[in-house]
């Protein structure tokens, strides 16, 4: 009789042991937030990043060629992204294949883990790798009146023509610039790493020598663009790899 109830005491004992690790609640994940960039799952290009900015149950972003927008539900571990939208531009094949299977990746995805300081978002059609966004350095930016130098258009640079153009990013989200033949005027913003340009109206005329050198202006500012700050040098670069130099007015 002490034999059986020694061996049903060691019996339960094993048992409760065998299940602590079992019985001990699991690590929350933190949910996903903050502006990222996608590194692996997708092939993309430089010029034509994918991004992915979080806010809440809101997620939005540049997919290669068009921004998108739509709703994330998190659950544990578990990730939905519905109520999916974009634009219709269009850019080239390779682009648009890249853009595609990044939304189609997104839209079945199911789990997401993190690997570092990376976000992984797991799916049957592919795990996109994410790395977390620099914000723009706003500080040494807003409130500084820049003078173009430089037009870059994929690997050439060319100086600028024209009257000084000039650009200025006020503190209380206003632009003010010039392209050298008009006046531009707008607000700004900043998500995803780059600062988004939601309006932007010109006035005045160009000349035809300039009408480049104001369509490239334009094309820069109008849309989002990445900024880098380096000593008294600014560059805007644009999707597809224009940009533009400034150098801060002494």
């Amino acid at each position: 009789m002490r034999k059986t109830v020694a061996l049903l005491v060691f019996v339960l004992f094993a048992a409760a042991c065998g299940d602590g690790d079992a019985a001990r609640p699991t690590a929350e994940l933190p949910r996903p937030e903050g502006d990222w960039q996608l590194v692996d799952g997708v092939s993309t290009s430089a010029d034509f990043p994918i991004t992915m900015s979080i806010t809440g149950t809101e997620v939005s972003g540049r997919a290669a060629c068009n921004s998108y927008s739509g709703t994330l539900v998190v659950n544990g571990s578990a990730v939905e992204f519905g109520e999916m939208g974009w634009t219709e531009m269009a850019c080239e094949p390779a682009v648009m294949a890249a853009e595609s299977a990044f939304l189609s990746a997104l839209e079945s995805a199911q789990t997401f883990e993190y690997s570092g300081d990376r976000l992984v978002v797991q799916g049957e059609g592919a795990d996109l790798t994410f790395d977390p966004v620099a914000p723009v350095p706003t500080a040494g930016l807003l409130d500084t009146t820049w003078i173009l130098e430089t037009l870059i258009e994929g690997e050439t640079a060319t100086t600028v023509g024209g009257e000084p153009a000039g650009l200025l990013l006020a503190a209380d989200g206003t632009l003010t610039a010039s392209t050298g033949c008009r006046a531009l005027t707008g607000r700004w913003l900043e998500g995803g790493g780059v600062i988004i340009v939601p309006e932007l109206a010109a006035d005045g005329e160009c000349p035809d020598e300039l009408w480049k050198q104001d369509s490239l202006v334009v094309t820069v500012i109008g849309d989002e663009f990445r900024a880098e700050i380096d000593g008294d040098l600014l560059t805007l670069s644009s999707m597809g790899g224009d940009g533009l130099v400034f150098r801060a007015e002494s």
